[in-house]
């Protein structure tokens, strides 16, 4: 049985139970990536996509969601503060990950080697509870400031998700008491049914809140390091999809991209005035 539930979708399976849940992207339009339209001219910061971060010098890490809104839209890709021509060097439809180069042969000036980068997480898992913090570029409310925004990791749960359609689904296992356990690929399996494997990725859920325009931006650790990407969330339930690290890490070696790499924090307080100011410098507004 599913029963709709403001804009997400709860149903019970016998895995014990599994609690599906639909995350929308954040793009501007409801449930869909979709770049709004700008008349013609030189480029405008009002027009938004997304978040990007830089992992290297040159190199930006976003959503395929938001290269693929400006693609529908036959628009170059701009980024804030970045002149010059970008261009997509990678895309990961199924992870939603996508990452941005600089051509270097333009006049305008791209991330130089001494720029900001940031370093991504050396960690093997992410314990739950782990203090986390988002920033992102919101496209309403926030006057094109950065936003940041503290939580925690709550859980690790198998989805499957469609950048292009704009939608994604999810999933929690529960015993018969209604007790959440930690579910196994082949729960996945069971649930989205074999056929899906391919598509079949695992995702974090945090409770640090996220608006429309975060796509693409960074979750950060205590210490500053990169331990996922945003990609999707829920505002009323105050849940934040992130891509892992191990997605990542791997679109990186692909690439043959090395990026900086940090050791956890293990701090339970983490000084985020800190975090923010130090990170700030590399996390850029994306629009097209």
């Amino acid at each position: 049985m599913r029963t709709p539930l403001l804009g997400w979708f709860c149903g019970v399976a016998l895995i014990g139970c599994a609690v599906l849940a639909a995350f929308a992207y954040l793009g501007r339009s409801s449930g869909q990536a979709v770049m709004p339209v700008r008349p013609p001219g030189p480029p405008r910061e009002t027009g938004l996509a997304g978040t990007a971060f830089a992992v290297a010098p040159g190199v930006l890490v976003t959503n395929t969601h938001v290269t693929q809104g400006c693609r529908r839209q036959g628009r170059a890709i701009q980024v804030s503060g970045l002149g010059g021509a970008w261009q997509v060097l990678a895309e990961d439809p199924e992870t939603d990950l996508a990452l941005l180069g600089f051509s270097a042969g333009t006049p305008l000036g791209g991330p130089a080697p001494g720029d900001t980068v940031l370093p991504v997480s050396s960690a093997r898992l992410l314990p739950r509870g782990t203090p986390v913090m988002t920033l992102g570029y919101p496209i309403e409310g926030a006057s094109g400031r950065l936003h940041s925004a503290t939580g925690q990791v709550l859980r690790a749960a198998l989805t499957i998700h469609d950048p292009a359609a704009g939608r994604g689904a999810s999933f929690v296992a529960q015993n018969q008491r209604g007790q959440e356990v930690v579910a196994t690929w082949d729960d996945g399996l069971r649930y989205f049914g074999a056929q899906q494997a391919d598509r079949l990725h695992w995702m974090l859920e945090i409770d640090a809140v996220v608006s429309e325009g975060n796509s693409g931006g960074p979750v950060l650790d205590g210490a500053g390091n990169v331990v996922g990407v945003v990609y999707a969330g829920d505002r009323q339930r105050r849940l934040t999809a992130v891509v892992p690290l191990d997605d990542l890490r791997a679109l990186l070696r692909r690439a043959d991209i090395v990026p900086r790499f940090g050791v956890r924090s293990l701090a339970a307080n983490p000084d985020w005035s800190a975090v923010r100011t130090g990170a700030a410098p590399a996390v850029h507004r994306v629009f097209c």
